[in-house]
């Protein structure tokens, strides 16, 4: 296959894609509300009949569906293409464009970095409907310039990831016997860092999300139908102050050690291989880039004297007991005295080898009940589970070589340290035989915040869309050729 004349396609169509992504991240797709699901859904599915999809289908779930395409090319290979189409809501202030405008925002700048020269800013750039666009990009230019790709795709994209992808499992025991034609996942992302590096990532940590409610019908005390005056307070009990106290009990004071019993219990402590790339990884990581993309000052512990403890932390632990957000009452401008019959808390954890997403309720209810708050309910919302994959399979093989042919030497992460369900296509019931493999160049940042964005053109360091697209090409025909 000549890569060259896939080269030179991208580069001549580059306005001509920037604008298939604006298409795209216009049309929002926010599963948690379901603003846009069905069209975006039936956007993608037009996609996948551009490219030349022998099928495709928008299979129906319980949930939000799943856009499926199969592209058959007579290879002898099979990639599996997972991809998510839905994204998180837009509303949180902060945003200095309008959020599905997909505004092309030129000298972009980023903490001390040198400036970008296109960045567009968006809800789902670069989480993650602009680097699936860049990898359609890409297969259309090899369409294009050598009549055929170099391997065949099932291209599965879900709508309900940010919601740790519930109804997945069913599509993908529906679909057994055709995806397990598959040798090897693959997981179009922008991976480089604000320094232009780029890492490889065989792992992903896991997931259990969950809801906690106090209210004075379930405890008997304090209001329990309606929120009342505010007076009323020094002669009612309050259903928020009970919850305050009750995840008091969870962590230590700073709130950076859980104490519920047996919550570190079936942690994997790091093996061989990873405290190797830990201890490599503390002699030449930058944090600075991570500063500066979340806009924070200092970590738990110093990572100038403290590195590898602190990757430690980030890689191997689980994150301990979040609070993603809490609500009850009266939260709106001004002033309004009121007395909260009920409140809720969002709460997640990210799991890593050996604890299992089953095992995260249980303890919680176990340690409410041990403290007195039998009374707070749980409300289960997701979970997910942990995944790895050999470092040296033929995939991240093929991903490592097409970084060094742009002049990258990539890094090697333990794992990401967020979620993806990965580990729904190494384990039951696909048990891809060559694993998962994930990343393109390019760079984008802040998703799930204010001003999302991917970049489009670099600044020299930080590549844009043009080699994001043509390390998909190369990854894709050297996979294909990969021993």
């Amino acid at each position: 296959m000549n890569l060259e004349k896939v080269y030179d396609h991208i580069d001549a169509s580059y306005e001509h894609h920037v604008e298939r992504i604006r298409e795209f991240i216009r049309q929002p797709t926010i599963s948690n509300t379901g603003i846009g699901m069905e069209k975006g859904a039936t956007l993608l599915l037009s996609y996948f009949e551009h490219l030349g999809c022998k099928k495709t289908e928008i299979a129906q779930t319980p949930g939000w569906p799943v856009v499926y395409g199969y592209y058959d090319a007579g290879a002898k290979r099979t990639l599996l293409i997972y991809m998510m189409y839905d994204c998180m809501p837009a509303d949180e202030p902060g945003w200095t464009v309008k959020p599905f405008d997909a505004a092309l925002v030129h000298d972009y700048k980023v903490g001390d970095y040198p400036p970008f020269k296109t960045a567009m800013v968006a809800r789902g750039t670069i989480n993650t409907k602009g680097p699936l666009m860049a990898f359609l990009n890409a297969c259309e230019s090899i369409r294009e310039t050598n009549g055929e790709l170099p391997v065949n795709l099932l291209l599965v994209a879900e709508g309900e990831e940010e919601q740790a992808s519930r109804h997945l499992p069913l599509f993908l025991s529906e679909h057994k016997k055709e995806l397990n034609e598959a040798d090897a996942m693959f997981f179009p992302s922008a991976n480089q860092s604000l320094d232009g590096n780029i890492t490889i990532t065989p792992g992903t940590k896991g997931i259990r999300y969950w809801e906690l409610e106090c209210s004075g019908a379930s405890w008997g005390r304090g209001p329990k139908e309606f929120d009342i005056h505010g007076s009323m307070k020094v002669i009612v009990d309050s259903p928020v102050w009970r919850m305050i106290h009750a995840l008091e009990t969870m962590t230590t004071e700073d709130g950076n050690r859980c104490l519920i019993d047996g919550w570190y219990d079936n942690v994997e402590p790091p093996n061989e291989e990873e405290r190797e790339i830990i201890a490599k990884l503390a002699e030449e990581y930058d944090w600075g880039p991570q500063k500066a993309s979340n806009s924070v000052d200092r970590f738990i512990l110093d990572e100038k004297t403290q590195s590898r403890e602190l990757l430690t932390k980030y890689f191997c632990e689980p994150s301990g007991i979040n609070i993603d957000g809490i609500y009850g009452g009266y939260t709106g401008e001004g002033s309004k005295t009121l007395l909260p019959h009920k409140v809720t808390v969002k709460m997640d954890v990210r799991l890593v080898p050996n604890q299992r997403s089953s095992e995260i309720l249980p303890k919680v209810r176990a340690h409410l009940d041990k403290h007195g708050y039998s009374d707070i309910r749980i409300r289960d919302i997701t979970g997910g589970e942990w995944a790895r994959t050999s470092i040296n399979s033929s995939l991240w093989s093929s991903i490592r070589e097409t970084y060094e042919r742009f002049g990258l030497k990539p890094h090697i992460d333990v794992r990401n340290v967020g979620y993806a369900p990965f580990s729904l296509f190494t384990n039951t019931p696909l048990n891809l035989p060559g694993g998962f493999g994930y990343g393109m160049l390019g760079h984008g940042t802040r998703a799930h915040a204010p001003n999302e964005y991917f970049v489009m053109e670099g600044n020299g360091v930080v590549k844009g869309l043009r080699e994001c697209e043509k390390s998909a090409a190369g990854i894709l025909c050297r996979y294909a050729t990969m021993p």
